[in-house]
């Protein structure tokens, strides 16, 4: 796979369905990490639903400290993705990486129980969100090496049980919530922390050969072709379709701040329709993705694909902004029928730009360095996560409608550039201007 193409190509090779089909030898890694995932999104699910009640109503902070203290948590975590993806790809098994990263952040959960200031909470914040920038970096590199060349589809099949999972995660804090109690909330925040150390330890059960770094494939490729690498560490900085594939869907995936943030407040506060919507719309978001994530994925299957997926799911994202604007004003039963489309409409938007983003993030990513490109990504992924919350309750309830518009253009712009940018990062491999992997044995 980490041949560069000698001569171009006019099309990419036909999908293969048999590489949806893992091999028989990695069939039970794959479940390892998938049952991983579904163990620490539980933990997470029921985590971050608590906390900032946690925070607010045991320690007494306002929501504006609770916020700056989570962006700073975010801001500092963002420098870590790409050096924790270069560890991943040079030094350290990217098995070992995630169980260390996982139980030290076991660990640190277990300090919020102890800290007693504003300050303390921050650092043991920021701590907690390196060591989870690290985790998600090492499980995507094992993720990208285990699904070999559908390794987006696998992606996916992770991406989706983890959903469930952090939905029964989710239904279990409305139990902490209705309790009320410190005890309560401290129990858990218990349970969190050793869930996310189970996560921990089931990466420790992986095969110790499998998703090894990649020095084996730099030496197979010849003292030449390692010479060339060696002279770019940090090539994912000078990837620019690559960046900029990164850099639109960091734009598009504010649509899940959106549709998790604004929308609730939408619809209570500008809109007829009944607040029972919001649960209905939480609940069928997270079946839909979890149920048709993987097989979405599988029909997004090639580089060209994706990059037509990303488009059509920003102009549904930019239909499901424009839908809720309108939403404001109507009597109940018309505003109801118009926030059913526009959930309709995000929903086939987070289903075709997931799908996208995991194939070309995989797929443009070179071999030899998947845990560094990858670390971008996730990079990308943080700082829109981060800036997201205060970018749309400026445009969606600052702005009001106008806010809504101006927004849904944004996202429809960024997904219809998608094709170009795909065009150019399938170029600049074929061309050999960077090392994709985009070569004779790989396939689609």
């Amino acid at each position: 796979m980490t041949d560069t193409l000698s001569s171009p190509v006019t099309s990419p090779p036909a999908p293969d369905p048999a590489a949806d089909r893992p091999d028989p030898s990695d069939a039970r890694a794959q479940r390892i990490v998938i049952g991983a995932a579904m163990t620490g999104n539980a933990g997470y699910g029921l985590l971050s639903t608590i906390t900032i009640l946690y925070f607010s109503t045991h320690l007494h902070l306002a929501a504006s400290r609770i916020g700056l203290a989570l962006t700073i948590a975010g801001a500092c975590a963002m420098l870590l993705g790409i050096p924790a993806g270069r560890l991943a790809d040079t030094t350290v098994p990217p098995r070992l990486g995630a169980a260390l990263s996982y139980l030290l952040l076991a660990a640190t959960e277990v300090c919020v129980l102890v800290v007693d200031s504003y300050y303390g909470l921050v650092v043991v914040l920021v701590v907690a969100a390196g060591f989870q920038m690290t985790a998600a970096t090492m499980r995507q590199t094992i993720v990208a090496r285990l699904g070999g060349p559908r390794a987006s589809v696998f992606r996916a099949k992770v991406t989706a049980r983890s959903n469930l999972a952090m939905m029964v995660g989710m239904a279990a804090s409305s139990l902490v919530i209705a309790a009320g109690s410190a005890t309560a909330y401290r129990s858990a925040i218990v349970v969190c922390c050793v869930l996310t150390a189970a996560q921990g330890l089931l990466f420790l059960a992986l095969p110790p050969g499998l998703a090894a770094p990649a020095a084996k494939t730099l030496a197979a490729d010849g003292p030449a072709a390692e010479a060339g690498r060696a002279g770019s560490r940090w090539e994912a900085f000078t990837d620019l379709p690559y960046l900029s594939i990164c850099l639109i869907y960091a734009t598009l995936v504010l649509l899940e701040t959106v549709v998790t943030v604004a929308l609730p407040l939408w619809i209570t506060q500008h809109t007829t329709g009944p607040g029972w919507l919001i649960a209905v719309f939480g609940v069928a978001n997270t079946l839909a993705i979890a149920c048709l994530l993987t097989r979405t994925a599988r029909k997004v299957n090639t580089p060209r694909r994706a990059g037509r997926a990303m488009a059509v799911g920003g102009v549904f994202a930019g239909v499901f902004c424009v839908l809720t604007a309108l939403a404001s004003g109507p009597a109940v039963l018309p505003a109801v029928i118009v926030l059913v489309i526009a959930l309709l409409a995000s929903i086939a938007a987070e289903l075709l730009t997931v799908s996208a983003e995991m194939e070309l993030t995989m797929t443009l990513a070179p071999e030899h360095a998947k845990g560094q490109y990858l670390g971008l990504s996730q990079t990308a992924l943080t700082a829109a996560t981060t800036a997201g919350p205060s970018l749309v309750t400026l445009a969606c309830l600052t702005w009001g409608r106008p806010g809504w518009i101006l927004l849904g253009t944004l996202l429809a712009l960024a997904g219809l550039v998608t094709p170009a940018v795909t065009a150019w990062a399938e170029r600049t491999r074929r061309g050999g201007g960077v090392d994709s992997g985009w070569g004779a044995s790989h396939r689609r």
